[in-house]
Parts: C-alpha cells; structure tokens; sequence
C-alpha cells in the first residue's frame, strides 16, 4: 500500500522553478527557440534574419538580424517574465497586429541555457553586450555591433538533464530547424532568410518580396513551375498563394503551410478546407502542397490559445473554411468554360454507338483464385492469328505487359465460335471491366487488379534479386532537410526496395537506377513518394515499411479509374490475371471482382 499523503505547506515557487516550467511550454526544443528570435526580428522591422545551426541547434545556434534593436535601458527588462513592448492592456490580445506579444521567449530561453546578446539601435555609435546563463543576469556591457540584434543560445537544456534526453538526435533536431527557417522564408518573402547548419548554407531566400521566388528557393524550379497562384476575397477573408497539385503533390502534408495574418499556424480547418478543394485532384494517397496567406480582420482571431502560438481560433470558422475552399477550387478551374462543355456534348450528336467487342470464354469452375476467374479466358484463341493486325498501343512493361510471343492483335479481329457462358461486354466509367458468365455478371476493378499483378511482381523480383533495373541517364534530385533526414533514416529500406542511388552534394541524391516496375519518367516521383510515406510508418518493423513501400509504388504505377483501356491491354491484363495465385483483392484488401447475380438484378426490376 502506498504511504499515506503528508500535509506540506502551500508555498510560492522560486523563481528557478518557475523559469524552467514556463521554458517547457514555450522552448520545448531548438527549433522552438529560434522561432520564437526569429518571430522578434520580424517584429523589429529586419529584411534581412540569419540563423545559424551546429548539432542541431543543441549545442549552439544564432540569430541575427539588422531590425531597430534594443536600447540599452531596456536590456535588463526584455530578460524578464511577461515583459513586452507589444500590449498595454487586455483588450489588446483581441487584436494582436505583432507575432509575439507573451513576453516570455527570451526570458524562457535564458532560464534553460547560455544565453548571449549583443545590440544595437539605430544612430547609436556602439552597441550593448549581455550574458545570461541558466537565468543569471550579468551587467551589461559596451560592445562593438552592427545596427540590429544578435542573439547567440549555447548548451540548450544544461541545468535540465530531464529535458535534454527527450531531444532527438543533432540531425533529426537540424531537420526541425529547417522545417521552422522554411515556414517562417514563405510567411515573409520580403524579407531575406539565411539558414546556415554545421557551416553550409540550406536556405537563402531573395527577399524581394515575391512569394514565387521565396517557393523556387525552397522546393525548386520544376515544382515551382506547376503551382497554381491563389487570389481570392470574400466576407472580409483574402486568400493568397500557391497550391500544387497533380505531380506536385506529396505523400503527406508536410509540405502544406497555412499563414494568418502573417503567422505560421496549423490549422485542421484550412486543411480540410484544401484538401476538400484539391480532392479531385490528386491520387489516393497524395496530399497537395502550398503557401497559402489568409488574411481576416485581427478581431476576428484568437492567436492566444497556446504559448507556442502555432494554434489560432476564428471567431466565424465556417467562413474562412468556405472562402478556403472557393478560393483553392478557382484557382483549380479547367480551362473549358461552360460553353465549351455544352458544345462538345451537342457535338456528338449524329455519331454512332460503338458496341463493345465480345469475347466468348469457357466456363471455369467457381473462382477462388485470382488465377481461376480467367482461367481458360483466352483459350478460343490460335496461337498465331492469320493476318496479324498492326500492333495495339500497349503500354510500357511496368504497366500492362504484351504477349511474349507475336504481337498482341486487336480483340476485334477474331470470328465469334458460338454463344458460350463468358463474354466481355466492355468497361464502365472507365474503370471497371464488365464480363458476363452465365447467370452472373463480374465487375472487376482495372486499376485493382493490375495494382496486385505489379505487387506480385515486384515482390517477386526483389526477392529474388533482380528488383531494379539501371537508368539510360542518372536523375538528380533535390532533397530539403527533412527529406534527406528520412532518407538516412531509412536508407537500407529504400535500397531494398530496389532504388540504386548516390548521395549528390548536400542536398540531392543521384538516382542510377529504380525498381522494375517504375521507370525513368517516375523515378523521381516515386523516390519522393517512398520517402514522404516512410516518415510516416514510424512503429512497423522494416519489413513492414519494406512492404508499404511495395506496395505504394505498385498503387502509383498501376492504370487508374478513369484510363482508357483498348482491347490488347485488356488481354494482356487478363492474361496476367490468369498466371496470378494471390488472392482476388488488392494489397489494400479491396476487392477485385465484384459478382452480380442474375437474380439479384432481377430482383432490382422487380422481375420476379
């Protein structure tokens, strides 16, 4: 049994204790710190912020910038608790215009490591030094200094140990930091950034005040060059940016950056309200990248919900959700007009119907195997048609294979033997094949099906140590901090999947050559992919991530609901089909095949 509670008396904490507890709401981490400095320069008028990083910011970091400084009066009380130039009064808080306003970053920061400052205010002919470590004001001091404040944080966490063990390693700590500099370069792009990590530049954005140029620094031409600009304003609320979508999009949302009024926040209801905008535009499993700017009137946010300021309330959210989403869906407009569409609906008036091609099949016995629900499907065939037709478009060999033998012919050009119990009677919407067997109709899932053939074979192939095939001409690709983190995070699991690669410079990779199934146009995508959907698996052993990753390059590479498939590529499907032992369902669990009853049917005509 545990010891019975003791009465001990109520007392005041010592202004220790209190420091180090109010540190760990405000600077729970390096990458915290700085964005709490670099959230002060901006509010002192810098254009130009540079931060410097060495193990992650845990043993050192610096920001400088060339803002309107400190007055040397004001030194010792900008060390204090909830001491701020920025609010006089409460109802201030309802109408905040600054991005700190709590007057707890430096004296937080202070009271967990050594701290150095060093400034100057315009017109002063030199500048002031202080030290304050673990809390501990000395007197200030002259010193030389440039116009603006440098603040120099060593030994974060030196008088908390317990706090010290939960930071993650240097490079994970370093990503962190990059991943903050980065939405902080996009919240401000008239303002220069400079990130400089273990002495080599990460980040240098123009500061020419053009959110294109800041974006291009960061994520490179080729994204830049496919967002789409954002300009929209309804009910008070503006929205502003860019938003990528289609090839652009990423494995997760990461990449999505929501600002307020010029504060980096995250935000559930913006990020239903773009993907809800953005959500027929990109694959199963992709999210859309962007910057987007939202500007309300500051009475109508509330920014004082956490210390870390990353959370804000609006007063009316429904609204800001809807001019989100309206704003995201125009700038996503097709270039048809209205007009367009009702014309080229009027124009096929007068063509005929096209009936779909039927192909008569033996009747197998009942399917339990994907193998046995085309078993014998195209056994009606010769081997060598009499008259071969010129060949049929098929796709490329990590999409629908051709026969191995001659050229696939066109389904079209065989003679119908007599009626039997299988026939194709063609595809619907695209995406499901339609075949009729006796008194059932089979839909089976094209995108499904051929998803599980690629699974299968990828499998099989790296299994056996043939999974990846070398590229005509290496692709470089860039990675930005966090991305080059997860990739030595999970190097051996990338290699294994069948990805030969070399780390290029600092920041890219060359990729020489790339799993079977993919190719040189998707190399790069898909490493991208792979990279995005590994961050996220963190609890599944390796060969568990290993077989994600399989899994996700097959569901990309596989034809999609909404591709057009000719005939060869429907046989050369099915004949895959047919030499499949896996189960009827994808590596999802969806299924492949879906069986209507002919009484079923019946039953929906109220035939019987």
């Amino acid at each position: 049994m545990p010891n019975p509670p003791t009465h001990r008396p109520i007392q005041r904490l010592p202004e220790e204790v209190v420091g180090k507890i109010a540190a760990g709401e405000v600077v729970e981490s390096p990458a915290a710190a700085i964005k709490e400095l670099m959230e002060n320069s901006i509010d002192a008028g810098a254009t130009a912020i540079t931060v410097e990083t060495r193990e992650g910011g845990i043993a050192y970091f610096r920001v400088a910038d060339n803002g309107c400084g400190i007055p040397a009066s004001d030194i010792r009380m900008a060390f204090e608790r909830h001491a701020t130039s920025k609010l006089r009064v409460a109802d201030e808080l309802f109408d905040v215009r600054s991005l700190g306003f709590r007057g707890e970053a430096l004296a937080s920061i202070a009271a967990v490591a050594k701290v150095t400052l060093t400034t100057r205010t315009v017109g002063e002919d030199r500048g002031i030094k202080a030290i304050n470590a673990g809390g501990m004001l000395s007197p200030p001091t002259d010193a030389a200094s440039p116009e603006g404040t440098t603040v120099v944080v060593q030994e974060l966490f030196f008088n908390t140990p317990a706090r010290l063990k939960f930071l993650k390693k240097p490079a994970a700590e370093g990503a962190r930091v990059a991943d903050m500099v980065l939405r902080l370069l996009l919240s401000r792009p008239d303002i220069s950034f400079r990130l400089i990590q273990n002495g080599k530049q990460v980040y240098h954005s123009p500061g020419d005040g053009k959110l294109r140029s800041a974006m291009f620094g960061v994520y490179g031409r080729e994204v830049t060059e496919q967002l789409c600009p954002v300009e929209y304003t309804d009910g008070g609320v503006r929205v502003e940016g860019f938003v990528g979508v289609g090839t652009a999009a990423r494995g997760n949302r990461t990449h999505q950056s929501f600002f307020v009024n010029g504060r980096y926040v995250r935000s559930p209801i913006l990020t239903l309200a773009l993907e809800a905008a953005c959500r027929e535009r990109v694959s199963s499993g992709q999210f859309p990248i962007c910057a987007l700017r939202v500007n309300v009137p500051p009475a109508s946010v509330d920014v004082n919900v956490h210390p870390n300021k990353l959370e804000v309330r609006f007063s009316d959210e429904s609204l800001v959700q809807g001019v989100m989403e309206q704003a995201v869906r125009q700038a996503l407009l097709p270039a048809d007009t209205p007009a367009d569409a009702v014309d080229a609906i009027k124009g096929m008036a007068g063509h005929a119907i096209q009936s779909a091609p039927q192909i008569v099949l033996k009747d197998p016995e009942p399917p339990q195997r994907l193998g046995e629900v085309v078993q014998d499907f195209f056994a009606f065939m010769p081997a060598k048609p009499a008259a071969p037709a010129a060949p049929a478009r098929v796709r490329d060999s990590g999409q629908l294979p051709a026969r191995p033998t001659a050229p696939v012919p066109q389904l079209a050009g065989y003679a119908q033997p007599a009626p039997a119990p299988f026939r194709v009677l063609g595809v619907a919407f695209q995406t499901y094949i339609l075949v009729e067997q006796e008194n059932k109709l089979l839909l089976i899932d094209q995108h499904a099906a051929h998803e599980r053939l690629l699974y299968e074979r990828l499998t099989r192939s790296l299994a056996s140590g043939q999974g990846s095939q070398e590229l005509l001409v290496a692709q470089v690709v860039s990675l930005d901090a966090a991305d080059r983190e997860r990739l030595r995070t999970f190097e051996d699991v990338v290699r294994d999947a069948g990805y030969d690669f070399d780390y290029f410079g600092q920041d890219a990779v060359q990729i020489r050559g790339v799993p079977v199934i993919l190719g040189e146009p998707q190399a790069r995508e898909g490493f991208l992919s792979m990279l995005d959907r590994l961050g996220e698996l963190r609890l599944l052993s390796t060969k568990e991530k290993r077989r994600e990753a399989i899994v996700q390059m097959a569901c990309k590479r596989a034809v999609k609901a909404g591709d057009t498939l000719e005939p060869a590529e429907i046989e050369a499907l099915f004949r895959d089909m047919q030499r499949g032992d896996g189960p009827p369902t994808c590596p999802h669990g969806r299924p492949l095949v879906v069986v209507l009853t002919r009484q079923e049917l019946e039953k929906r005509f109220k035939r019987g």
